[in-house]
């Protein structure tokens, strides 16, 4: 199979075969979960086998490749970024009190939060391991500083939740903390243990932050408007929640809506009716394509950061990637 026909549109984010890069990594995956004892083993299975988009190893690899051929460091740190990912993931998952996840049963449904965040530190731990060898503390920063980032948006997102005073200076502050700097984490050690320059390092940087800008709107976006059956968690969630996201404070500022939406806001409390009426208004108002907009233009801003890029088979994949973010159906 050529370059070419791996990077189709249609084969991009489907899984690891269409990237045999990813089966690297899969292969360490697997290996990481297998020595693990007991519960731990069970639970942290349960997730690796649930699937997932591998969006960021794809990143740390394919970023590393922009500047040579894969080697161990890259694959090493891309295994670490998937662990950090599944942790938080974990956690998440106790702080929503989401039951579902993928279609399936989250860890903390079946065995507890106390045994669910036990599995999350252990696997914060396993990543920890990988890159507190000598070659990789460079990276270990860059993750560092990530998950400092995500516990301060879990902390910020919990403290204004049901909050009117939110807008989108916040928001954008919020997802970057969330879901960019991590992206930005992962381009940033692929490229730095490519040997990359300090400028295409920093480029790659912008390219994951904005990549994940897009990647949290189309979440959100995702959350209003698409079923149950393919988001494979509750819809409506962080409205229900209490989590004010780009579309729902858009529909804020709309003088036809704002007073309204602002009433269900402060009663902290959506009915399935409730919920029902808030798509239709987002859809009448323009406001969930509004939100879309926003995501496009975090995509483009994304792939300008690439201009200083060699060409490449991989810059061409990291372009087509960010196309695909856009048209994400979970």
């Amino acid at each position: 199979m050529s370059i070419q026909e791996l990077h189709k549109p249609s084969d991009m984010l489907m899984g690891s075969l269409k990237f045999p890069e990813l089966l690297f990594v899969e292969d360490q995956l697997n290996e990481i979960i297998n020595k693990a004892d007991g519960l731990i083993q069970k639970t942290c299975g349960i997730l690796l086998k649930s699937g997932g988009k591998r969006v960021r190893p794809l990143l740390t690899l394919y970023s590393g490749m922009c500047f040579g051929p894969l080697n161990p460091l890259i694959l090493r740190a891309s295994v670490a970024a998937e662990l950090i990912h599944m942790a938080s993931l974990i956690h998440d998952d106790v702080i929503d009190k989401s039951a579902t996840r993928r279609g399936k049963p989250t860890t903390n449904s079946v065995y507890g939060d106390h045994a669910a965040i036990l599995t999350g530190d252990y696997l914060f731990a396993e990543a920890f391991n990988i890159l507190s060898t000598e070659k990789l503390l460079k990276c270990m920063s860059f993750f560092i500083e990530a998950i400092q980032a995500m516990c301060a948006g879990e902390v910020n997102q919990a403290k204004e939740q049901f909050s009117s005073a939110i807008g989108t200076d916040q928001y954008f502050k919020r997802i970057a903390q969330k879901t960019g700097i991590l992206l930005a984490a992962c381009c940033q050690s692929g490229a730095q243990l490519a040997n990359a320059g300090t400028e295409e390092i920093l480029s790659l940087r912008e390219f994951g932050l904005n990549i994940g800008y897009a990647y949290q709107i189309t979440d959100d976006i995702l959350d209003l408007n698409s079923s149950s059956d393919s988001l494979g968690k509750p819809v409506g969630a962080d409205l229900q929640n209490g989590n004010m996201t780009l579309p729902l404070i858009y529909l804020k500022d709309n003088p036809i809506y704002g007073n309204w939406l602002q009433e269900i806001i402060n009663s902290q409390r959506v009915t399935p009716q409730g919920l029902n009426s808030i798509y239709e208004a987002l859809m009448s108002s323009g406001c969930l394509n509004q939100a879309h907009l926003a995501a496009a233009q975090c995509v483009e801003k994304a792939k300008n950061s690439l201009n200083i890029i060699p060409p490449s088979p991989y810059r061409t994949a990291l372009l087509n990637l960010s196309d695909l973010i856009l048209q994400r159906t979970y």
